[in-house]
């Protein structure tokens, strides 16, 4: 599973991340990175109310 959703260090080994999915199986967040910052993606989707749209909205401190 952690090869398919894109987590798998090479040679071996796991990138530490967050997946959060509701009741219905909708994949919710995926989101790669510190426990810090797996924690600010969970919090902004809480506090948007369980919306992706919104929280990724809501998310300033992202830069592409």
């Amino acid at each position: 599973m952690i090869e398919a959703i894109g987590f798998k260090k090479a040679p071996k080994g796991t990138t530490r991340g967050v997946f959060v999915v509701d009741k219905t199986g909708k994949v919710l967040a995926v989101e790669p990175g510190s426990p810090d910052g797996t924690v600010a993606v969970v919090k902004k989707l809480v506090e948007a109310g369980g919306e992706p749209a919104a929280a990724a909205e809501a998310d300033t401190t992202k830069t592409e």
